[in-house]
This record gives C-alpha cells, structure tokens and sequence, in this order.
C-alpha cells in the first residue's frame, strides 16, 4: 500500500523552475537540490522513463487499455551518497526502466536523507519536465509534502492510496534476479542501435521469426540480423571474446522503440544479452545520465510470467548472511560480490549468494554495467517470501530424482568473456532418471547453462529456467564437493 500526502508539484518562473515529486509518506526519504549540470540529458532520461511507465505493446482492448491507464504503477527512487536513481515498469510488465542519474548533477539545497520510496508520477509531470530549460534554474524535490516543506506553496491537500498488484511485486524481485545472470555483454555505436530501430518501424514483419538474431563471429564485429527479412545491421567497433561462432536470438524487439528519442544524445550503449529467449538490458549513457531498459524474453512473457530465474540463482544460501549483507550494504549503500566476501569472511559463492538472496526478497539491486549490488529496500516491511515464491514443481521434482542422478564428469574450465574477466565454470555431466544431463555453474554459484533429453527442455529450452533433471544433477554434484578438475 502506497500513501501520498499530495501530487507532484511544479513551479515555473522566468528565473527558474522546481519540480517536487510526491513521495509515499510513511517513508522517510528526502533530497533537495539544485540541478547544475546536464538537465537535459536528465529530462529526457526521466521523459522517456514516463513513456515507459504508460506503455503497452501487448494486444488488449481499448477498454483494457483505459484500466491500465488509469491504474498505472507509479515509479521507484531510490537517493545514495553517490547517485539517485528511478525504477519503473510498462503497463504490461515486459519492460523496465531505470534512470541513474549522478549526485555530481546536482547541487544540495538541504538535508538529504537517504532511501527509497514511490513517487508520484504523472502525465502532468511529463509536461511539466517539458517546461524545464537549461537556460534557467532548476531544482529538485523529492519529499513526502512536496512544496509545502520547500516553499510553503503546496497547495491543497491530497492523498492516494495505491494497492500494488502481486504482478508488479514479483516483476520487481525477478528482474534483479535477471539482471544478476552472467551472459554477453558488448559496447555498440548509438547509431547502430538507432538504425536498427528504424527498420523496424519502416518495416512489418508479416511471417515468422521475428527475432533480432545476434550473431558473434571470432575477430569480426557483433552483427544484428533482422529476421524474417535477414537485413544485417553491424555494431562497427564492437567487440567480443568468442573463440567459436555463438547466436544469440530475442523477442519482443518492438520494445526497443523506448530509447530511441535518447540515442541521439548518448555516449554509448552497452548491450547485455542474457541467452537465447531470455531477458536483454541495454545501456544508455548520457552525459551525467544513464537509462537501463530491461525487455523480458518476449512481450507476451512479461517479468511477473518470466523465466524461474530463482531456480538459477545460486542454492548456498544461509538466512543469517543474508542478514549480514543486508547490514552491510545499508552502511556501505554498495559493494560487489568480491568486497563482501572480503567483509563477511565466507567465500565468493556465499557472498554471492547471499546478496543474490538480498535481490530476491526486494532489499538490493544488482547493477548490470557496475557489475555490483546497491541498497534499496523495495518495501517498507519485509515481504513473506512464501507469498511470492510458492513451492516450484521442478524444485520439487528435482528432490524426489536426486537417487536417480548419476555425475558423469565435473571439471572446472576457464574462460574469458566480456571485457576479458575470467571466469571458473563448473561443468557437470551426467545422468538423470535415463535423461542424459548437463549444467554449467559459473564461480559464483548460478547455474548459467544447461542442456537435457527430457520432453520440458525439448518444448522450452532455457527459456523457462532449468529443468527437475538440471536441478537433481546440480545437488548431487553440489553435496559430492568440488571437482578435482
């Protein structure tokens, strides 16, 4: 339940403007400043944030489309030391956004209290982010009482209550779970990306596939292939440490649309692809400015419907080092996987696991360019995780095959991806209940790959998550200890 004391506010005068965004008031968040640098990078970042809050490229009808309207989710800030950063969701779950904007924009123009809360957010807001002009001053208010604490100018008296759909909840804690899964990650021209975009709109698909096919190809740039029409779009000056040719194919590509009014402005784009089916996060960055844009696997999968990424995450987990984590993020507002081992004093995998846990229950997020977890409790009071993540079939399927799991091979192997950081992959093979099975667990405990002869891997891949036979191979080997390989 959401609680606002009043609606967004804004001022407009010919020495300068302020805008005041409505917090829920029963969390105590506070951050007034001045915007010194880069407003418009910062307007149109939080624009294009609006627009992706009121988007919806699923098919529904016009009566539906006006619900949706009307009962739109508003988003998330989040204020640290060093950055402030807004979370947002499309009206049909399969997009999310987030802007992260600096501390360096802005100038302090008071106490700042740290924290995270919802904010109201409104068409009107958009327009009144639209009247903002670098040539004149600008600030920012983000509080439970809007102008009534700035400048006493408030106005009337308004509250809302918002009830947050399950939906929305469990769409928020699988995506830091996505965002956490290691995969490709490649730097491309906004040019590139903008020209891809703009076949699309030029250009309807009127058969299938109608996937974005990627395709990396030792010593040669990442290429985009448009299917069905296979019109090749190159990411000239990218770069990738594939030693062997690897596709990677998504959907929902239509989606892409959202950034496309940024990619003008922007420095770069680093593109983060997940797996064949599964999520994509594409990186924007603006001067003092970064938009993230997360698409699920396809639009009809949305992220409350996306693949059981807890199932991948990493199984070592421990209540009490979840807690610590939590603690130590709260003073330190960020840390990687490294530093908090070094600071809990477990290894790698248990710290990596614990704040992996830290994501799954609302209180961290995992920033994909950064490659470290931040601060940010997505509730006031902590949720049920039962309520949110009910038994799994598999999980349970999995228990009762585990007698049947025979460990074939288990060795580790190194390899370099990315920007040239190696990685220790566990790879295990073997047999479970006749199927032949194979996982590949990456150094920090997730389970990043698998392949299996059963009929639910043969319909869905990895696109749903692993299946019951992954997950038996991967306990039996677990408990059996590390490989000598």
């Amino acid at each position: 339940m959401i609680t606002y004391q009043s609606r967004y506010a804004a001022q407009s005068k010919a020495s300068g403007g302020a805008l005041s965004l409505s917090t829920n008031e029963r969390r105590p968040v506070r951050f007034h400043a001045r915007i010194a640098q880069h407003l418009y990078p910062m307007r149109l970042a939080l624009q294009t944030l609006g627009e992706l809050v009121w988007s919806d490229m699923g098919w529904i009808s016009e009566d539906e489309f006006e619900e949706r309207m009307e009962a739109s989710l508003d988003p998330v800030i989040t204020v640290h030391p060093d950055r402030v950063f807004f979370e947002a969701f499309s009206q049909d779950e399969s997009a999310y956004g987030v802007v992260i904007v600096d501390r360096d924009v802005f100038e302090d123009d008071g106490a700042t209290q740290c924290g995270t809360t919802n904010v109201d957010f409104t068409r009107g807001l958009h327009q009144a982010l639209g009247d903002m002009r670098s040539s004149r001053d600008a600030h920012l208010h983000v509080g439970p009482a809007g102008f009534a604490v700035a400048a006493g100018d408030g106005g009337a008296h308004f509250e809302a209550k918002v009830e947050l759909p399950d939906s929305w909840v469990r769409g928020f804690l699988q995506i830091q779970a996505a965002m956490a899964l290691p995969g490709t990650r490649f730097t491309a021209r906004p040019a590139d990306l903008l020209r891809m975009i703009r076949f699309l709109q030029r250009n309807r698909a009127l058969t299938s596939p109608r996937s974005v096919r990627y395709e990396f190809e030792p010593g040669r740039p990442v290429r985009a292939v448009l299917e069905p029409w296979e019109h090749e779009v190159v990411f000239g000056e990218s770069s990738h440490n594939y030693t062997t040719a690897k596709v990677t194919r998504t959907w929902g590509r239509r989606r892409l649309s959202l950034v496309e009014k940024l990619l003008p402005w922007a420095q770069n784009v680093e593109v983060y692809l997940k797996g064949r089916g599964l999520p994509s996060f594409y990186s924007v960055q603006l001067p003092g400015v970064r938009f993230v844009l997360g698409l699920s696997g396809w639009v009809a999968g949305h992220w409350s419907q996306a693949a059981s990424f807890d199932l991948m995450a990493p199984t070592d987990t421990d209540d009490l080092l979840t807690t610590r984590a939590v603690d130590h993020l709260r003073t330190s507002h960020r840390c990687t996987a490294q530093q908090a081992s070094d600071e809990l004093g477990v290894t790698l995998e248990r710290a990596h696991a614990a704040l992996a846990d830290a994501c799954r229950l609302g209180m961290a997020i995992y920033d994909v360019q950064d490659r470290e977890f931040r601060h940010r409790e997505l509730f006031e009071t902590p949720i049920d995780p039962v309520a949110f993540y009910p038994p799994d079939p598999r999980r349970e399927l999995a228990r009762t095959l585990e007698p049947s799991a025979v460990v074939g091979t288990d060795v580790r192997r190194e390899r370099v991806v990315g920007r040239g950081k190696p990685y220790v992959d566990r790879v295990i093979d073997g047999t479970v209940a006749s199927h032949t099975t194979h996982v590949v667990i990456k150094d920090t405990g997730q389970l990043i790959f698998g392949r299996c002869t059963c009929p639910f891997f043969d319909e869905h891949l990895m696109t749903s998550g692993p299946c019951e036979h992954m997950l038996a191979l991967r306990r039996v080997a677990e408990r059996a200890g590390p490989s000598a390989g």
